[in-house]
This record gives structure tokens, C-alpha cells and sequence, in this order.
């Protein structure tokens, strides 16, 4: 049996470009300015749109919503931005006890939208900062990619609650572009870890494994959902959520105008068992790869350890794979380095801790189970 130095020695390699993968990549931006801001901080002058309660003060923006009250939003044009590729949109929020209205969107929110040459909004990730309840000062910072089709662009700042105060301040619009050296150091790390997999490939025998296809797939499904853009990501939750909302809300709504009753100020319980019930799924759907995180490494836990009970591999194998397994997920978020829109997260990793230790208790007790099995079947 190997030793943990000989282990060790043996993962060390990837380790090493795990840690140079996530150290670089975490230093380096990959895009450059191409200009000055195209919006820095606007005064309230500037926007050319604004509803409900607001106000600025020394660059703070302030929008209040009373309880059930009108909502607020302020409206900025972005001249020029339609003759840049991406722009990257930073700001700071604060929200006072910002109640969240009946759809996840209505909330207080920092936005960049884009709208086509009829005024149409064009369907894109445009959000950078949504928050609800009480939150102290927060950054955020996004790039988006301009559509070509896109006619204006505009910088959008609301509180769409049902009541609290939301403040922004600190709000730039920068143009940019995608460096040159980002090309080359992608082509570079990319070539770096598709020769750590053959090389492991060979190291791990996957093509001796006695579930190797499923394994192999299950793999590739998971670095295909790595490395999927955020755009599309982005898309299938927001369609997911919006059909969802529909469906739930919809039904509620056509009970509530069918009964011929006396206005009530209180809800119907009904109504308000879907109104948890959608946002228990908005909760669950907000970041749909979180989900896919959870099954796919799961699934792909459960796979190995099936496969090493069919080799009847020593107890201490299973260890051994689950430290591989969280090692590969570290692997496959840092390669989100890689993508345009994309960075790892650390939740993300503990998600696929999860995932890993609910493929191990359900595989026990599958293998228990299946003991009982042969005896059944001999009697």
C-alpha cells in the first residue's frame, strides 16, 4: 500500500498548477481601458428618467419606498457605449430594511440595460447588485459584452421593494477591451491542464474502471457546465424563474378575481403557501450551476465509489477518492478562470463537499441494502 508521502508525490503536480492557476489568475485582469469613464458618479440632473421618492447628496443616491408605496428608479444614458465591445459597471449599495416584492426582481438593484433601435429591451445579464432586507455598504463590479444589435444603453438604479431605502453611490461605467496577453495565457494554461489530464488519465486507470464510460461522461459533463458562459447561465435562470413566477401566480390570481367577496386586506392562505412556495424555488433556481454543482458531483462520487466496490478496492480507497474528487473540484473551478464571464467561487466548492458526502451516505446505504439482496433471492 502506498504511502500518504508517496500520494502526495503523486498529486503533486496537480496541486501545483492548481495553486499557480488561481494565484495568477486571481492577480491578472484581463481587460484594459480604452478611454475615459463614460459615466462617473452623474448627478441627478443627468438622469433623464426618474419615479417615486429619490434624491442625491455628495454622490449618494437615496430612493425610498413606503410601505406599498410607489417604487423608485432613476434612469442614466450611457452615450457612446454602443461603440464599445464591453463595459464594466461598478458600485457600492446600502439598504434600510428593503422588503422584497412578490417577484425576486423587485428589490433594490444597480443595472445596466440595453435596448435595441424599436426601444426593446434586449434579453442579456444586466444586473450587478440586487438586495433586499438590511445590508451595509457593498461593492460590486461586472463586465458586460455590448450587443451588436444594441441602440442605447442605460444605467439603471431602483428600488422596486415593497418598502425600505436603498442607496448607491460610487456608480462608473468604463469602457474596455480584452487584452491581447489574455489570449495567449488562455491557449497556455489550457494546454498546461489538458496534458495534467492524459497525464492522469493514465496515473488513474480510468480506462480499467469497471464503470468507466459513466465516469467519463459524468466528468465531462462537469466541465462542460464549468466552462458554459455566464450569459447562458444567466439566460436558463431568468426564463426558469419568470415561467415559474407565471405559473404559480397566475392560477392564485384567477381564484382571487373568480370569488365574489368583499375586498379583505388579508391575504388568502393560498395565496400566501405560493408566494413561499416561489420563494423557496427562486432560493433553490437563483444560481442554477449551484444546483448542477451539487448533482453532478454527487453523481460522479456515487459512480467511483460503485466502481471501487465492483474492483473491491481496500476500505482506505474510498478515502483516498473522495480527496481526489474535491481536489478535481478545486480543478474544475479554477478553470472558470479561463472564461470570459466566469470566476470561481468558493461556495461552489462547498457545494461539491455536499455533493460528495450525499453520494457516500447514499451509497451506503445502497451496498447495505443490496447484502440483502442474494439472501432474499436464495430464499
Amino acid at each position: 500500500m502506498e504511502s500518504w508521502k508517496d500520494k502526495l508525490k503523486l498529486r503533486l503536480p496537480a496541486i501545483l498548477l492548481l495553486a499557480a492557476t488561481l494565484i495568477f489568475w486571481g492577480l491578472y485582469d484581463p481587460y484594459g481601458s480604452v478611454g475615459p469613464a463614460l459615466l462617473r458618479t452623474p448627478v441627478l440632473a443627468d438622469a433623464f428618467h426618474m419615479r417615486g421618492d429619490t434624491s442625491e447628496s455628495n454622490g449618494v443616491y437615496t430612493l425610498r419606498v413606503p410601505n406599498n408605496g410607489k417604487s423608485a428608479v432613476i434612469r442614466f444614458k450611457v452615450d457612446g457605449a454602443t461603440a464599445f465591445s464591453v463595459i464594466r459597471l461598478s458600485g457600492s449599495i446600502r439598504t434600510d430594511h428593503v422588503v422584497e416584492g412578490k417577484y425576486f426582481w423587485k428589490s433594490a438593484r444597480l443595472l445596466l440595460i440595453q435596448r435595441d433601435d424599436k426601444g426593446k429591451m434586449i434579453s442579456r445579464k444586466h444586473d450587478v447588485l440586487t438586495k433586499h432586507g438590511s445590508v451595509l455598504w457593498t461593492d460590486q463590479t461586472e463586465e458586460f459584452d455590448i450587443d451588436p444589435i444594441a441602440f442605447s444603453v442605460e444605467v439603471v438604479i431602483q428600488q422596486t421593494g415593497k418598502s425600505g431605502i436603498a442607496q448607491f453611490k460610487g456608480v462608473v461605467a468604463q469602457p474596455l477591451k480584452i487584452k491581447t496577453s489574455f489570449t495567449w495565457f488562455r491557449i497556455l494554461f489550457a494546454i498546461a491542464w489538458v496534458f495534467m489530464a492524459l497525464l492522469y488519465f493514465h496515473r488513474c486507470r480510468l480506462n480499467h474502471r469497471k464503470l468507466n464510460m459513466l465516469i467519463l461522461l459524468n466528468t465531462i459533463a462537469i466541465l462542460f457546465g464549468t466552462l458554459m458562459p455566464g450569459d447562458w447561465l444567466g439566460s436558463i435562470s431568468e426564463q426558469l424563474k419568470e415561467k415559474v413566477s407565471e405559473s404559480i401566480h397566475q392560477p392564485a390570481a384567477s381564484k382571487v378575481e373568480s370569488e365574489v367577496k368583499p375586498a379583505v386586506s388579508k391575504k388568502s392562505p393560498d395565496i400566501l403557501a405560493e408566494t413561499r412556495l416561489m420563494r423557496q424555488f427562486n432560493s433553490v433556481v437563483a444560481s442554477p450551476q449551484k444546483l448542477g454543482h451539487f448533482v453532478l458531483f454527487a453523481s460522479l462520487c456515487f459512480l467511483v465509489y460503485c466502481s471501487a466496490w465492483l474492483e473491491k478496492q481496500h476500505p482506505i480507497y474510498y478515502l483516498k477518492v473522495g480527496m481526489d474528487i474535491l481536489l478535481f473540484a478545486g480543478v474544475a473551478e479554477s478553470l472558470q478562470h479561463l472564461t470570459m464571464d466566469r470566476t470561481p467561487n468558493v461556495s461552489d466548492w462547498v457545494i461539491d463537499i455536499f455533493g460528495l458526502l450525499a453520494a457516500f451516505v447514499f451509497f451506503l446505504i445502497m451496498r447495505f441494502i443490496a447484502q440483502f439482496i442474494p439472501a432474499s433471492g436464495k430464499a
